[in-house]
């Protein structure tokens, strides 16, 4: 008890503000991460006592892990039936931004284990997609989505942090993450990297076709790591990139295919029942469905219907698309689209707006092509779902 009891007072002095944060550079060691993780997993369920042994240990073996103290003097307070340090706010900036990472990764809830839920905003991965990244800025947390034969399955999740300024870019220097859907573009290794990011970094295609539709503007959105003697970070710490433990940036490797794997920021999931899934699901495949065959037919008015008045592309807008499908529809005997690597998303922040990207292969009496597209559709005032934008 006289252990216990010393030990209490360091963190009294410590929290008050009399001796300073060591600023020792901690020996690279991915242990601390692990044994944190299993702290944090007996607190949630609600074995303190058990998360306050491995909490001793870890911060005798770490003694420059500050996180790892901070947890271990609030189970400390909690044991002697003191007011949680986690609650408290501090006059030193460093002390609260370590107690809001402390209190993202504990007070973090995997509602959707609990009711076997599913995130709306992925409709569909393609079959080439087997894997896929959906990030909770709100939360901190990154989900590893398995692509069950199109079915968007959560298999893990990661504590990552975010922008200084929180979500939702919109312009260079605004030290905030995107939210959209993206893909990762490249792999680059820790040997052409500064040390800040640590063992790797995954680039996205921020700014994307509808950002750039939406003045968007902003470069080098990643996801990396840190460096080696650091830890962990804080919620908010990056320029707008999304960032991880070394240790977690190395599990998720085994699980990118560059150039496809999507990236899909969000600020808030939107958990739903399976049925509510497979119901949204089928209402989209639908909607392009009804694409094809109405292109197939022939038709130039029923086609130009599926497009809104408020239509853009890079080279048309309304009027012009109306005029270019009218001129090339006349020509056609035949027209036949077959849609390969379909996948569909609910667009974040965007209220009835489904983001469609493809491998469209298209053959006519007189013209063939392949090619990757990307299509935007919005349920307009009348319910009909038309197209907004379009790029290929």
């Amino acid at each position: 008890m006289r252990t216990l009891y010393n030990t209490v007072i360091i963190f009294a002095i410590l929290f008050t503000g009399n001796i300073a944060f060591s600023t020792e550079t901690p020996l690279p060691n991915e242990r601390a991460e692990i044994e944190l993780l299993k702290i944090i997993d007996y607190m949630r369920n609600g074995n303190n006592a058990d998360a306050l042994i491995i909490a001793e240990e870890l911060t005798k073996k770490y003694p420059n892990f500050k996180l790892g103290k901070i947890i271990y003097a609030d189970l400390l307070s909690s044991y002697l039936e003191k007011k949680p340090l986690l609650g408290s706010v501090s006059k030193d900036k460093r002390l609260n931004d370590l107690k809001s990472e402390a209190k993202a990764r504990i007070n973090f809830n995997s509602v959707y284990k609990k009711k076997d839920l599913l995130p709306r905003s992925i409709i569909k991965l393609a079959d080439n997609t087997p894997y896929a990244f959906l990030i909770e800025l709100s939360k901190s947390r990154l989900y590893l989505i398995k692509n069950n034969n199109g079915v968007p399955e959560i298999i893990a999740d990661f504590y990552v942090s975010i922008g200084k300024e929180g979500f939702n870019k919109k312009t260079s220097g605004d030290n905030k993450t995107p939210v959209g859907v993206y893909k990762i573009t490249s792999y680059l290794s820790d040997d052409d990297l500064p040390e800040l990011y640590g063992n790797g970094a995954y680039p996205i295609n921020y700014p994307n076709s509808w950002d750039k539709k939406n003045k968007k503007t902003g470069y080098g959105i990643w996801i990396h790591g840190v460096p080696r003697d650091v830890y962990s970070r804080p919620p908010l710490t990056s320029e707008g990139c999304v960032v991880t433990s070394n240790r977690t940036l190395h599990k998720l490797k085994k699980y990118v295919v560059t150039g496809v794997t999507p990236v899909v920021l969000v600020e808030k999931v939107d958990w739903i029942k399976r049925n509510i899934w497979h119901q949204n699901k089928n209402e989209a495949t639908n909607i392009l469905r009804q694409w094809e065959e109405v292109w197939e037919s022939l038709d130039p008015h029923d086609f130009i219907s599926l497009h809104s008045v408020n239509f853009n592309s890079e080279k048309h807008n309304f009027e012009r698309r109306v005029a270019h499908i009218l001129r090339i529809i006349e020509k056609k005997t035949f027209i036949k689209v077959n849609v390969k690597n379909l996948s569909l998303f609910y667009y974040p922040k965007n209220e009835n707006l489904i983001y469609a990207d493809f491998r469209q292969h298209y053959e006519s009496n007189n013209f063939n092509t392949s090619s990757y597209k990307k299509i935007f559709w919005k349920k307009e005032k009348d319910k009909t779902w038309r197209i907004v934008y379009e790029d290929t």
